[in-house]
């Protein structure tokens, strides 16, 4: 009785640490802002069990700093419950850094912060 119950338990905590996975998979319109500097992208997201991995690619906007088009893989990427990160690697001239997302999804929304080359900024995303 008790191996049973033992195994009704971690069969249900499996279960529910699934869906997250789940829901973040797939293409997500994203908006970000680092000190002054605001950007859209447009992220296809593939997760592996608590790994994330992916592509985010900078959307098409008026300003002309922006090379829309550019790709932008995922290096690093992780979805624990309701928080999602992910990395990827940028250049701006000749200097090239690391973007950190940190963000909490509920549902088809995710919104958090974001890291790059010493500032900080935040984020809201929204699942297409």
């Amino acid at each position: 009785m008790k191996s049973a119950l033992l195994s009704l338990m971690i069969a249900s905590t499996v279960a529910a640490a699934a869906p997250a996975s789940a829901e973040v998979s797939g293409p997500w319109h994203v908006i970000g802002k680092v000190s002054a500097f605001a950007f859209t992208l447009n992220c296809d997201f593939k997760p592996d069990g608590e790994r994330l991995g992916g592509v985010c690619v900078d959307a098409s906007t008026n300003d002309p700093k922006i090379n829309a088009g550019r790709s932008h893989v995922l290096t690093a990427g992780s979805v624990k419950g309701d928080a999602v990160t992910w990395t990827y690697s940028s250049s701006f001239l000749f200097s090239k850094f690391d973007v950190t997302f940190k963000g909490v999804q509920a549902g088809d929304k995710m919104s958090g912060s974001i890291t790059a080359q010493g500032h900080d900024g935040t984020f809201t995303a929204e699942k297409e």
